[in-house]
Protein backbone atom coordinates (compact mmCIF):
# COMPACT_ATOMS: atom_id res chain seq x y z
CA UNK A 1 0.00 0.00 0.00
CA UNK A 2 1.41 3.19 -1.02
CA UNK A 3 2.45 5.86 1.53
CA UNK A 4 -0.40 8.50 2.90
CA UNK A 5 0.83 12.10 3.56
CA UNK A 6 -1.03 15.00 4.90
CA UNK A 7 0.43 18.36 5.39
CA UNK A 8 -1.05 20.52 8.48
CA UNK A 9 -0.29 24.32 8.20
CA UNK A 10 -1.29 26.02 11.19
CA UNK A 11 -1.10 29.14 9.27
CA UNK A 12 -4.61 28.33 8.12
CA UNK A 13 -7.24 29.12 10.47
CA UNK A 14 -9.75 25.85 11.04
CA UNK A 15 -12.99 25.46 12.76
CA UNK A 16 -13.24 22.34 14.99
CA UNK A 17 -15.48 19.65 13.20
CA UNK A 18 -17.33 17.25 15.86
CA UNK A 19 -17.48 13.97 14.79
CA UNK A 20 -14.61 14.82 12.07
CA UNK A 21 -13.11 11.40 10.34
CA UNK A 22 -10.67 9.84 7.76
CA UNK A 23 -8.02 12.58 7.38
CA UNK A 24 -9.92 15.73 7.91
CA UNK A 25 -10.04 13.75 12.02
CA UNK A 26 -6.80 12.87 11.46
CA UNK A 27 -5.71 16.53 10.82
CA UNK A 28 -7.77 17.89 13.38
CA UNK A 29 -5.77 15.88 16.20
CA UNK A 30 -2.90 17.29 14.69
CA UNK A 31 -3.95 20.33 15.21
CA UNK A 32 -5.29 19.97 18.61
CA UNK A 33 -1.87 19.09 19.75
CA UNK A 34 0.00 22.24 17.84
CA UNK A 35 -2.81 24.49 19.03
CA UNK A 36 -2.74 23.73 23.02
CA UNK A 37 -0.16 24.77 25.56
CA UNK A 38 1.10 22.07 27.88
CA UNK A 39 -0.41 22.49 31.03
CA UNK A 40 -3.40 23.53 30.36
CA UNK A 41 -5.41 20.57 30.16
CA UNK A 42 -6.37 19.38 33.54
CA UNK A 43 -5.68 15.55 33.22
CA UNK A 44 -3.28 15.59 31.21
CA UNK A 45 -0.32 18.35 31.77
CA UNK A 46 2.31 17.25 29.45
CA UNK A 47 -0.54 17.24 26.58
CA UNK A 48 0.51 20.35 24.01
CA UNK A 49 3.27 22.19 23.70
CA UNK A 50 5.13 24.30 25.96
CA UNK A 51 5.75 27.92 25.90
CA UNK A 52 9.97 27.75 27.04
CA UNK A 53 10.95 28.86 23.70
CA UNK A 54 9.32 32.53 23.97
CA UNK A 55 12.14 35.17 24.04
CA UNK A 56 14.39 32.82 22.87
CA UNK A 57 16.50 33.96 19.71
CA UNK A 58 14.72 32.55 16.73
CA UNK A 59 17.08 29.76 15.49
CA UNK A 60 17.05 28.53 19.17
CA UNK A 61 13.38 28.68 19.18
CA UNK A 62 12.82 26.96 15.90
CA UNK A 63 15.32 24.22 16.97
CA UNK A 64 13.21 23.97 20.31
CA UNK A 65 10.19 24.03 18.68
CA UNK A 66 11.22 21.52 15.94
CA UNK A 67 12.28 18.93 18.64
CA UNK A 68 8.99 19.35 20.68
CA UNK A 69 6.77 18.85 17.92
CA UNK A 70 7.76 15.69 16.91
CA UNK A 71 7.75 13.84 20.08
CA UNK A 72 4.34 15.70 20.77
CA UNK A 73 2.83 14.81 18.27
CA UNK A 74 3.97 10.56 17.71
CA UNK A 75 3.45 10.66 21.81
CA UNK A 76 -0.27 11.98 21.04
CA UNK A 77 -1.09 10.66 17.67
CA UNK A 78 0.18 7.76 17.90
CA UNK A 79 -1.37 6.53 13.89
CA UNK A 80 1.62 9.07 12.27
CA UNK A 81 4.93 9.09 11.88
CA UNK A 82 6.35 13.12 11.23
CA UNK A 83 7.84 13.59 8.33
CA UNK A 84 9.02 17.58 8.27
CA UNK A 85 8.81 20.32 10.31
CA UNK A 86 9.12 23.60 8.55
CA UNK A 87 7.83 27.52 9.20
CA UNK A 88 7.14 30.21 6.79
CA UNK A 89 10.21 32.82 6.61
CA UNK A 90 7.07 35.65 7.16
CA UNK A 91 6.25 34.50 10.61
CA UNK A 92 10.01 34.63 11.71
CA UNK A 93 10.24 38.00 10.64
CA UNK A 94 7.42 39.00 12.83
CA UNK A 95 9.04 36.41 15.54
CA UNK A 96 6.25 34.04 15.10
CA UNK A 97 6.87 30.96 14.89
CA UNK A 98 3.72 28.90 13.19
CA UNK A 99 4.27 25.31 11.83
CA UNK A 100 3.70 23.92 8.68
CA UNK A 101 3.80 19.99 9.95
CA UNK A 102 3.81 16.74 6.95
CA UNK A 103 3.33 13.52 8.44
CA UNK A 104 2.76 10.20 6.98
CA UNK A 105 0.24 7.34 8.29
CA UNK A 106 1.81 4.63 9.75
CA UNK A 107 1.49 1.59 7.33
CA UNK A 108 -0.33 -0.49 10.05
CA UNK A 109 -3.26 2.26 10.28
CA UNK A 110 -3.60 3.32 6.20
CA UNK A 111 -6.39 1.08 5.78
CA UNK A 112 -8.47 3.06 8.33
CA UNK A 113 -8.10 5.76 5.74
CA UNK A 114 -8.79 4.48 2.01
Amino acid sequence: MPPITLTVDMAQRQSIQIGATGLAGLAQEIRMVLATRKGSVPLDRDFGLSWDHVDRPMGEAMQYMVAEIGQQLERYVPRIRVRDISFSSNDTVDGQLIPRVTVEIREEYRGDFQ
